[in-house]
């Protein structure tokens, strides 16, 4: 069931609409290739190692501050709240991120806030999990998103489980895996 596409969103000129519609995570075939790209090349960036030192707080507060900026955590949160539904509750969120990255809405700034927003909940998420199990079996056990939409043949939206695929495997793997670890390593310091 994976290998279904995910449902891809209608556009909008900003806001939550437009982050849902300009990353990678909502499209299908040669967009979702080009826009994977460009998240590869961010985290290609950024050495895992700069993430696994201590710190104090939410775990998007490193990786922010290794995209170059800081103070995003709370709108982080809020984008993050609404990402898979689309909560329009969330626009002035996206919009004060894209300010943060310049102002300009393209698919680089996307994938800035995709990666912030996709990090947020399932990082804390695995976090949370690892103080009390071995990172190992938690990243085998128990992936931090229980499951992922995808379109049926029929084109019905369908819940596909995730638990007992570990963690950043599969087509549609997380990128940044190697980075959530380290941000585990550097909370549980």
């Amino acid at each position: 069931m994976l290998t279904l596409p995910v449902p891809e969103p209608e556009a909008a000129p900003t806001g939550i609409g437009w982050l849902r519609a300009t990353v990678s995570r909502f499209a299908n075939g040669a967009v979702h290739a080009r826009r994977r790209a460009i998240v590869d090349e961010l985290l290609a960036g950024i050495n895992p190692a700069d993430l696994s030192r201590p710190y104090d707080g939410h775990p998007v507060a490193p990786l922010a501050e290794a995209l170059g900026v800081a103070g995003v955590v709370d709108d982080v949160r809020i984008v993050a709240a609404a990402y898979q539904t689309g909560d329009t509750a969330a626009d002035d969120a996206v919009e004060r991120l894209v300010a943060v990255f310049g102002g300009v809405r393209d698919e680089w700034t996307a994938a800035r806030i995709q990666l912030l927003v996709q990090a947020c909940d399932a990082t804390a998420t695995l976090i949370e999990r690892a103080r009390t199990r071995p990172v190992a079996e938690v990243l085998r056990d128990d992936p931090p998103v229980a499951a992922t939409r995808r379109v049926a043949p029929d084109g019905s939206v369908v819940a596909v489980p995730l638990a007992g695929r570990p963690f950043g495997e599969g087509p549609r793997g997380c990128p940044g895996r190697a980075h959530a670890l380290a941000l585990v390593e550097g909370a549980l310091k």
